[in-house]
């Protein structure tokens, strides 16, 4: 079910920030081969998310350990299952996406988004079909088994798109006539909002994607930034049509802590969509880091919910 990619990324591992602010604890950044720390990516629940952009023009400032982020692989059909998406994309040998992201179509599959127009979306995948945590495992290849999620994100009016979801391990599924889930046992849970709970889905706690984010770091030597060391980077967080704005994984899942029988479910909701086509998939050419990141002890205290996968439209200095 895997299509080998000729070229697969490598996420960098990251580290707490270290902002004094506490409504910044939940920023990681990347530490580079000179020692400078810099923001590219935030944890939300059990989830850590990257930044794309912010990864793709580290590049620019010389550190030569993300050239391999300077050119983006493709994201096309093998390389993706698209798990929500504005056309109900087909994935093959895997249900195809549940439509209608871009709140400007008929619900479909039928009852399975919240009514059109209204900016809010909320969809399940698979529907009413059954993957296995076998079927996972397949698609993402020998080695891979922690799965990795690309967001691409529209977003035309550039407003504050938001969005929560949650990934279940489950069994003994029990579905209606119309083939959606109406009982089943959790076999385990992660979430991605931003109430710090371990492994609890809190659906009215919403990530926002922030459309553009002003990074500051300093480096003192590095000729790409100012005599005094700072250096600045305009991240825009809108790659572009058919291109990932986000990657984001679960330290703690590895699909092979579970039996290959399991099934799989996925919950997404978002607010504030603006008619835009909106795309959520699992991507096999992904490299998660090799070290897992902990949960940051202050956030189970704060529960903040003030930043979103971009961070905030402020300044961030290290």
């Amino acid at each position: 079910m895997s299509a080998g990619a000729a070229h697969a990324l490598s996420l960098p591992p990251v580290s707490s920030c270290g902002f004094p602010d506490p409504n910044l604890a939940n920023l990681l950044c990347v530490t580079t081969s000179t020692g400078a720390k810099v923001y590219v990516a935030s944890q939300h629940d059990d989830y850590i998310s990257y930044s794309v952009n912010a990864l793709t023009q580290l590049s620019s400032y010389g550190y030569s350990e993300f050239s391999e982020w300077s050119s983006l692989p493709s994201f096309g059909s093998g390389q993706i299952v698209k798990l929500f998406s504005f056309n109900e994309s087909n994935n093959g040998a895997l249900p195809p996406a549940t439509g209608g992201t871009g709140d400007n179509q008929n619900p479909s599959p039928d009852g399975d988004q919240t009514p059109k127009n209204d900016t809010l979306y909320l969809g399940e995948w698979p529907f009413d079909a059954v993957v296995t945590v076998g079927d996972l495992k397949s698609f993402l290849g020998e080695g891979n088994y922690s799965p990795v999620f690309s967001f691409d994100l529209n977003n035309t009016a550039r407003n504050l798109l938001s969005l929560n979801g949650v990934f279940e391990i489950v069994t003994d599924v029990v579905r209606d006539e119309d083939g959606k889930i109406i009982g089943k046992t959790v076999i385990d849970t992660f979430a991605f909002d931003n109430v710090f709970n371990v492994k609890t889905y809190d659906e009215d706690s919403f990530v926002t994607a922030y459309p553009t984010v002003v990074v500051n770091w300093f480096d003192p030597g590095n000729p790409s930034c100012d005599l005094s060391g700072l250096c600045t980077m305009n991240v825009d967080n809108n790659v572009g049509s058919g291109k990932p704005d986000f990657f984001a994984y679960a330290p703690e899942l590895d699909l092979r802590n579970y039996d290959n029988g399991y099934e799989l479910y996925f919950q997404l909701r978002m607010t504030g969509l603006d008619s835009g086509g909106e795309e959520l998939a699992l991507v096999n050419i992904i490299n998660i880091p090799p070290t897992q990141v902990p949960e940051p002890g202050v956030l189970a205290l704060l529960g903040i919910g003030l930043l979103g996968l971009g961070a905030g439209r402020r300044k961030l200095r290290s």
